[in-house]
């Protein structure tokens, strides 16, 4: 999967837009109906929101092994292997209404609670396999925010699907609506696979230790704080956010999935603005850490509205938001990081985000004991932590930092 080729390299990132694009309609469909689903088969609130826990230490293994074995034998092998687990996963759930089913295979497609719309985007091995292969960082911020974007976009399928729910419920059955779905999110699942065997890369420098650079490490931890409070309030307000929209609002399935339908398109739209317009025009810092906090403070105000249209409306703001931020963040997460260590250093970023969203299991306590806790809770502490990430980098002196020069997000 190595190539010296740059044509070849840059033909090669279609595929991880055709994957992007098909896990996105899949996961998106799976995250947003597994708390519903679940609560259709008759298990609390407080059962749903813990089972989030075994699938965030599933993947926190997951994340840490496939993180540093990218760095050596390539981010497109890693990618590649990393959607073999939603495919066995997305079988068990589809066979079977058996809870030890669907619970297991849950946990190995790593069916976490955020439903928001890069949910597809990010795997082990994307944000290093954009790193090694388009060193300056404004391209980065460009493929990522095609990505993005692209992820984003194809979300919308993912919530249609779910929309069709009012219709189709009535033809097949609450059950078995659900189940055809899922058959065909497996379906879009292996065909991301398919697109990612054909990913093809620059070749890696060979690593010269056993963890990561010095220099390395020390960035990381400016990432890894913020990012894992982040991380920790994602984990409080989104994991039963749509069975919050139905319990709050008393409303059926498919008016779920309409909304966050249009909470993607507005992801996908933010992220295309981010790239496009905003990119090397603005301190990207600033904007990657202003996003975070407004969807920190949109969520505690959505909290208390008693007007659906109006929480709708807020939410898609919410969701465009966070399209705008996350190509920028992306990239700056890895600017201070050494080549040799982009595996080991997103694939440990991503650890201490999902061990941060072990708070999920907080989440069906706080809503059973008052719908207004979760978002309340979790967009107040996403707030801290947007301003915690500008505070952390911007006091980062790349000078520190061997081999590396200071980069404009």
């Amino acid at each position: 999967m190595f190539s010296d080729s740059s044509e070849i390299v840059n033909k090669s990132f279609n595929f991880l837009l055709v994957s992007r694009a098909t896990r996105s309609a899949a996961l998106i469909f799976v995250t947003l109906s597994l708390p519903l689903y679940l609560h259709l088969l008759h298990y609390s609130l407080i059962f749903i929101g813990l089972l989030y826990v075994p699938i965030t230490l599933f993947n926190i293994i997951l994340i840490l092994i496939l993180g540093r074995l990218g760095d050596s034998i390539g981010y497109s092998k890693v990618l590649l292997l990393s959607e073999i687990f939603p495919v066995f996963g997305l079988l068990l759930i589809t066979v079977s209404t058996n809870i030890y089913f669907i619970a297991t295979g849950a946990i190995i497609a790593g069916i976490t609670g955020s439903a928001g719309g890069m949910r597809g985007a990010f795997s082990p091995g994307m944000t290093a396999f954009v790193a090694n292969n388009y060193p300056d960082e404004l391209q980065r911020v460009t493929k990522l925010s095609l990505l993005t974007a692209t992820a984003s976009f194809f979300s919308i399928f993912g919530g249609i699907f779910l929309g069709l729910y009012t219709f189709l419920s009535r033809i097949t059955g609450a059950l078995m609506f659900y189940r055809i779905f899922f058959a065909i999110s497996l379906i879009l699942i292996i065909s991301s696979a398919l697109a990612l065997s054909r990913l093809r890369e620059y070749k890696r420098p060979r690593k010269t230790t056993r963890v990561m650079k010095k220099e390395s490490f020390s960035y990381m931890l400016r990432i890894i704080i913020p990012n894992s409070l982040n991380a920790a309030a994602i984990g409080i307000a989104m994991p039963l956010l749509p069975l919050w929209f139905e319990l709050k609002y008393h409303i059926g399935a498919g008016y779920v999935g309409d909304i966050y339908t249009i909470s993607y398109a507005a992801t996908a739209l933010g992220s295309f603005i981010s790239g496009r317009y905003l990119n090397g025009h603005f301190d990207g810092l600033k904007i990657a850490s202003l996003a975070r906090i407004l969807q920190g403070l949109l969520f505690a105000v959505i909290a208390f509205v008693p007007f659906l249209y109006i929480t709708a409306g807020i939410y898609i703001i919410r969701m465009a938001v966070a399209g705008i931020g996350s190509p920028l963040r992306g990239a700056i997460n890895v600017r201070g990081i050494n080549k040799e260590d982009y595996g080991t250093s997103t694939g440990i970023q991503g650890v201490s985000g999902r061990a941060s969203q072990l708070t999920s299991g907080s989440s069906g306590y706080l809503m059973d004991f008052n719908l207004a806790f979760p978002l309340l809770i979790g967009g107040s502490i996403q707030a801290v932590g947007g301003a915690l990430y500008y505070i952390m980098v911007k006091t980062w002196r790349p000078g520190n930092v061997a081999g590396l020069k200071k980069t404009k997000a």
